[in-house]
């Protein structure tokens, strides 16, 4: 079927399923417009707006472009060790359907304000596409990067109470009963050990500094030795609780986007990588740590923790441990990628890009690790 065919089939079956998702829109007046049509590598997205002389409301389409393909594909030189199997295209809209479901009947009953979730209007499996409410809530990211000091030279932290509602949203989430599709993974220490060895041992072989990663990896590992439990307290985890994935609305509302839920992992994994998003964005590497001050970034990671523990001590060194695994993890993203260019252009830019932030990187790992050593 052309994308031509399928943009009127999921026009029709709006118009006649708009009363069902929008009961004030039950009306022979009813109009549905095609508002945009993007196509991206893994899904075609599409927007359109619904509504009658009296109200509008948007609709987004998601359909998945690939349905077959393997998570397993043998390894480049350069390719990223994953922490843990791909999820497979053909399983992936069926995953993020059920979780967007399940995500939005959970928050609806906690029925916190400050806590949002994406509505589900549809799902039609012979398309594979689900159907949304689509949000006009900017992202935090764009809001957190508007906040850089070129922008707002003296460093207003005006994002507190999103950050803490940020926290808030991931506790609860973890705790968000949900059983079907779920696996374990990374329960234990040995783990962590085997994660920390094994993105070392990419970084010390593609960037050729065999002692500089070996000493990383000792540290990390001797200090969840001494630190972390045998077995690690789990939660629902998200798998990218970034930035760019949180909506931010009226009142400091939190929604996040993105999920499969489809991992039960230790509750600081997810918390590890939000806070090095937070303190290793694409300005602040660029800048050499200029674009936002120590002050700011220290704002919003304890707001963001008051939000996840309450009253609740908060394990600082366990959470430095898993910061350290993001980030070592994120260098070893970024490198892979320019090692994989194709084109000389590309290949030269994104190698020199990384040399650029090789030092941030570096002085952000030692800076961890010298917090460790004083905890």
């Amino acid at each position: 079927m052309t994308n031509r065919d399928q943009t009127s089939v999921f026009m029709d079956h709006i118009r006649s399923h708009a009363p069902r998702y929008y009961p004030a829109l039950a009306s022979e007046k009813l109009g549905v417009q095609l508002l945009s049509k993007q196509e991206r590598p893994s899904a075609m997205l599409y927007r359109f707006k619904v509504g009658n002389a009296a109200q509008n409301r948007s609709v987004f389409v998601k359909v998945p472009l690939r349905l077959t393909g393997n998570g397993h594909n043998s390894r480049t030189t350069y390719e990223k060790p994953q922490l843990f199997p791909k999820t497979e295209p053909r399983d992936m809209h069926w995953l993020h359907y059920t979780a967007l479901k399940t995500i939005y009947d959970y928050y609806t009953d906690l029925d916190k304000e400050q806590l949002g979730a994406i509505r589900v209007l549809d799902y039609l499996p012979q398309y594979h596409a689900i159907f949304t409410e689509e949000s006009s809530d900017p992202k935090l990211r764009d809001l957190f990067f508007r906040e850089n000091r070129l922008r707002s030279p003296f460093g207003h932290a005006r994002l507190a109470t999103a950050f803490q509602n940020v926290g808030m949203w991931l506790h609860l989430y973890q705790m968000m009963p949900k059983d079907q599709d779920v696996q374990v993974r990374h329960q234990g220490r040995s783990d962590y050990i085997e994660a920390i060895t094994t993105i070392s041992d990419f970084l010390a072989k593609t960037l050729k500094r065999d002692s500089f990663f070996k000493e990383i990896a000792f540290r990390l590992i001797e200090t969840a030795q001494e630190t972390l439990p045998e077995s690690l307290p789990l939660g629902l985890g998200h798998g990218d609780y970034a930035m760019r994935n949180i909506l931010i609305g009226p009142n400091s509302r939190v929604t996040v986007l993105d999920t499969f839920a489809k991992w039960r992992v230790p509750v600081y994994e997810d918390i590890g990588y939000f806070l090095t998003d937070l303190k290793v964005s694409s300005p602040q590497v660029l800048s050499h740590g200029l674009a936002f001050s120590l002050n700011q970034l220290t704002t919003y990671e304890e707001a963001f923790l008051k939000g996840y523990f309450g009253q609740d001590p908060i394990p600082y060194r366990t959470i430095r441990l898993y910061e350290a695994l993001a980030l070592i993890d994120k260098w070893s993203s970024r490198t892979a990628r320019a090692y994989q260019q194709r084109s000389f252009i590309k290949k030269f830019a994104g190698r020199l890009n990384n040399k650029l932030m090789h030092q941030y990187f570096e002085q952000r790992v030692k800076s961890l690790l010298a917090e460790l050593s004083e905890s």
